[in-house]
């Protein structure tokens, strides 16, 4: 079963003020993670920041469950033919069409 988690970011940047000198920005993201615990969803964002290459300061504030029970992407298309069904996120879309296509 898919669970998300909502992992807050701390981004600390550089930039000049209007003086001349340089000020510290903070901005924070939320990103919304697909993991098994607090621990992995923490993890895969610290790895997704350092596997991009991002040289600035940042760090992880917090990490908590979310509410959302599944995401919809573009490419996925409701199979409707009288009823609906959910999709199995593990399971490549396409096959999942042509399974209810032969029934």
């Amino acid at each position: 079963m898919n669970k998300y988690y909502e992992v807050l970011v701390e981004l600390r940047m550089e930039s000049e003020s209007p003086k001349g000198g340089v000020k510290i920005k903070k901005i924070k993201e939320s990103y919304l993670v697909n993991a098994l615990s607090v621990t992995e969803a923490e993890a895969r964002v610290v790895k997704s920041f350092s596997d991009s290459g991002f040289s600035q300061d940042y760090s992880v504030v917090s990490v908590r469950g979310s509410k959302i029970i599944d995401v919809i992407t573009s490419e996925e298309k409701p199979a409707i033919k009288g009823s609906w069904r959910r999709l199995d996120p593990s399971e490549p879309l396409k096959e999942q069409q042509e399974e209810e296509d032969e029934e």
